[in-house]
């Protein structure tokens, strides 16, 4: 016998998503968003800037950089 599913529509971005889940279970508990903002980004770069000895030539590298870091300072 099937198993019974309930199906959860959802618009992501001009196009339709479907869920579906067992029939009596909960949708997944929404997640709270924490966005890095340019600012951020742009101080980290300048500290790493500083941090390497003003090099030239690695704007780049340090933005990538200030940017691995905050992500991996973020809360799961």
């Amino acid at each position: 016998m099937a198993s019974k599913t309930q199906k959860n529509s959802t618009t992501r971005s001009g196009g339709a998503t479907t869920t579906l889940r067992p029939v009596g279970s909960q949708a997944p508990a929404a997640t709270k968003t924490v966005k890095i903002t340019r600012e951020q980004i742009a101080q980290r770069a300048h500290e790493i800037w500083v941090k390497n000895g003003c090099k030239h030539g690695q704007d780049e590298q340090n933005w990538l950089e200030a940017e691995r870091q905050l992500k991996a300072e973020m809360p799961k």
